[in-house]
């Protein structure tokens, strides 16, 4: 099975970078402002965004051709409430990834809190919560955490790399955690 592959590269003092090959072989790249010792945005889209199965979020969108960079350049031009209409025009799956990302994982809370937590973003949003077991709410922040440690562990400079599954999102959450085999 052919799978986006991204790669998250922390250069302490400067903009961090994503690189992007697509499962059709294509690539994409961003810069985005340095989050210093916490996770990229865009990271944490993607352990969310396969933990819970969303194949129409951010990372689904990327993997079919969205283009990030030109998309911001076009948000920054456009203003107003369609500024990110080139996301397309069902931006369902996009508020419910965004709710995802947005929660509050890293601090110390039970599954349901989180849930509550997912489930009033969404419903601020107007879109239908994620379906997830508690167990789904309880492995996300030990993955991100796994993550977070890798992360500040890269040094000055350095890089984790990911995959995503847009046919089968959830597929590689659970390798997400672990550490790179040497």
């Amino acid at each position: 099975m052919r799978v986006l592959k991204a790669s998250f590269v922390r250069t302490v003092g400067e903009r961090d970078r994503i690189y992007v090959t697509r499962t059709d072989g294509t690539t994409a790249t961003w810069a985005f402002p340095t989050y210093g010792e916490a996770l990229p945005h865009d990271l944490v889209h993607l352990v969310v965004e396969s933990a819970f199965g969303l194949a129409d979020g951010f990372w689904g969108r990327v993997d079919a051709g969205v283009d990030p960079a030109r998309v911001m350049a076009e948000a920054n031009r456009r203003g107003g409430a369609q500024k990110y209409a080139a996301l397309g025009a069902d931006q369902a799956g996009l508020m419910r990834a965004e709710a995802l990302a947005n929660a509050r994982w890293l601090e110390p809370a039970a599954a349901g809190e989180r849930r509550r937590q997912v489930e009033a973003a969404c419903a601020a949003a107007g879109v239908a919560a994620p379906v997830a077991a508690d167990a789904t709410f309880d492995d996300v922040p030990l993955v991100l955490a796994a993550l977070t440690a890798r992360w500040r562990g890269l040094g000055p400079k350095g890089a984790l790399d990911l995959v995503f599954h847009r046919d089968a999102p959830t597929r590689a959450f659970a390798g997400m955690g672990r550490a790179p085999r040497c």
